[in-house]
């Protein structure tokens, strides 16, 4: 993933299918200490509709390639847009 020109670390970003609350897996390099900036729920709605659910996720400690639902809401039968920022 590339960096946005004058912004020092890479902003990196995934979709994933939603799921139960928990443990949900991301491809790439998102690890504990990196920057959860957004995780935004998207329904296969026609227009597609976008839901803010940030303050629920998190980078559980330890971890490599996860983040972690602990607000409960079930995103099943939607995708996620997660965006981070490394931590190097």
């Amino acid at each position: 993933m590339g960096t946005i020109s004058g912004f020092s670390r890479p902003i990196q970003t995934a979709i994933i299918p939603g799921a139960a609350a928990g443990v949900h897996a991301v491809p790439g390099d998102i690890q504990d200490g990196d920057t959860l900036v957004a995780v935004t729920r998207l329904t296969d709605a026609l227009p597609a509709v976008p839901t803010d659910l940030t303050a629920e996720f998190s980078i559980p400690a330890g971890t490599h390639g996860a983040i972690t639902n602990a607000g409960g809401t079930s995103t099943a039968g939607a995708f996620l847009v997660v965006t981070w920022v490394r931590a190097n």
